[in-house]
């Protein structure tokens, strides 16, 4: 049976059907596929969803609060508790301790002989560094300087060649071979003599109040204006640091191809000389960071006659000692019973208490440029906490460590899962226990809260 032939209209209404059939069936797939994105979006945010379980290995990473929130009574109650406990078996039997933590608004969430003084040892490092801040300025930087009269004629040759240093613990025997250099380039061949600038004298080159039978040691190296590798040979404190510099000096010279005579002379250099090296150091927050990080003794005692000499024209222990209660009174940091007797921290007289620790860290924190807490050493990371297991808390913590004998402490800070920064401060003398245990794992349970 032959089909009919369709009209023309037919074949248009035939042709519309199909189109609207397709288009029928492209939307009904987009709504679908709508369905599908958007109702998966909204199972996964359901809280009802199944968790992802977690490796036991794997560290679970704290969330930083945005914002501070406030210790309830019952977690103070329960932080206390905790590192009293912690703590109780090296007190027993302790000559001397202080121990005080500090929510980041200055709020105690734990004392213990707060207020009693204690020998901090490496960790009175702090107050020298924060006094040099507040003297010199974070961006101060050393300036040492070789200076003379205007070679003779067309004869390339210096009568005197005289170096002022001004204390700059950093200086290197590279930095001395560099200036050498640099005076051959100007044309210099020969030095008949070489003088050193007394100006900036940095008073008793050893503390009186340390240990003599630590003299010769490589922690406790003498001070001095010019102070070439932190007046140590070969890991032993040099006996005179203004020959030791000379010497130096006199080997760059000769090294760079110029003549020197074997004079040495202890005079100020004249107000008309003119300067061929001009070298300065690091900033001094540059400085004190390794002063910190590595509890570098010398950079300590440079420091603390540095600010003497800035306030009071002398370098003296005593002057930068009066230095430095002036700038805690200034700060509103109670001092209880403190006796500083040098800057390191390398005297058993001194004697700290962990209220004016804390209250340092405490004063600092946010401070800008005088901030303490970037200064510090990390836990696990570096210098003196390299390798040091803080637990749950290694990462979130920056700390300044003290070791002297039987004397311990730890002063620092630890961000909190909930309740932002803490400071703490710890200070034990003559415990028969272990007290560095002790501190690592308060400031773990503090990590945790």
């Amino acid at each position: 049976m032959k089909s009919r032939r369709r009209s023309p209209s037919e074949s248009r209404l035939s042709r519309l059907r199909k189109r609207i059939a397709i288009v029928a069936t492209l939307l009904f797939a987009a709504y679908a596929l709508v369905v599908i994105v958007f109702g998966a979006h909204r199972e996964r945010a359901t809280p009802s969803s199944a968790p992802v379980e977690l490796a036991r290995s794997a560290p679970i990473p704290v969330r930083v609060p945005a914002r501070y929130v406030p210790w309830s009574r019952r977690a103070r109650n329960a932080i206390a508790g905790k590192i009293a406990k912690l703590f109780a078996p090296s007190l027993q039997g302790a000559h001397r301790f202080s121990l005080l933590v500090l929510d980041e608004r200055g709020n105690v969430l734990f004392a213990d002989r707060a207020t009693r003084t204690a020998a901090p040892a490496s960790a009175q490092k702090i107050i020298v560094a924060e006094t040099a801040l507040r003297v010199l300025g974070p961006n101060f930087r050393f300036p040492t300087l070789l200076v003379a009269r205007a070679p003779y004629r067309s004869t390339h040759r210096i009568g005197t060649l005289w170096a002022v240093g001004s204390g700059d613990p950093s200086l290197r025997v590279r930095d001395l071979q560099a200036a050498a250099r640099s005076l051959r380039a100007s044309g210099i061949r020969s030095v008949a003599r070489i003088a050193i600038d007394p100006s900036a004298s940095l008073g008793a080159e050893i503390n009186p109040h340390w240990n003599p039978e630590d003299d010769g040691a490589p922690y406790q190296a003498p001070t001095s204006a010019l102070s070439v590798d932190g007046n140590l040979v070969d890991a032993v404190p040099v006996t005179d640091p203004n020959r030791h510099a000379v010497a130096v000096l006199r080997d760059a010279l000769v090294h760079a191809g110029i003549a020197v005579g074997t004079k040495i002379a202890i005079e100020p250099a004249p107000l008309t000389a003119a300067i061929w090296w001009n070298h300065r150091s690091a900033t001094l927050r540059d400085l004190e960071r390794h002063m910190l990080v590595q509890s570098d003794n010398h950079y300590a005692e440079q420091l603390l006659r540095a600010v003497a000499l800035r306030i009071y024209g002398r370098a003296s222990v005593a002057d930068g000692i009066r230095a430095e209660r002036t700038m805690l009174r200034r700060m509103h940091v109670p001092t209880p019973g403190i006796e500083l007797l040098d800057g390191s921290g390398l005297s058993h007289g001194n004697r700290v208490a962990a209220m004016t620790l804390a209250t340092v860290l405490l004063r600092t924190r946010g401070s800008g440029a005088y901030d303490m807490d970037p200064l510090l050493a990390r836990a696990d990371l570096d210098g003196t906490l390299q390798g040091i297991d803080f637990g749950a808390a290694d990462g979130r913590v920056r700390a300044k460590t003290g070791h002297l004998d039987d004397a311990s402490s730890l002063e620092g800070y630890v961000r909190t899962r909930r309740h932002g920064e803490v400071i703490f401060a710890f200070l034990v003398n003559g415990s028969p226990g272990d007290p560095d245990r002790s501190m690592r794992r308060s400031v773990a349970a503090l990590s945790l809260m």
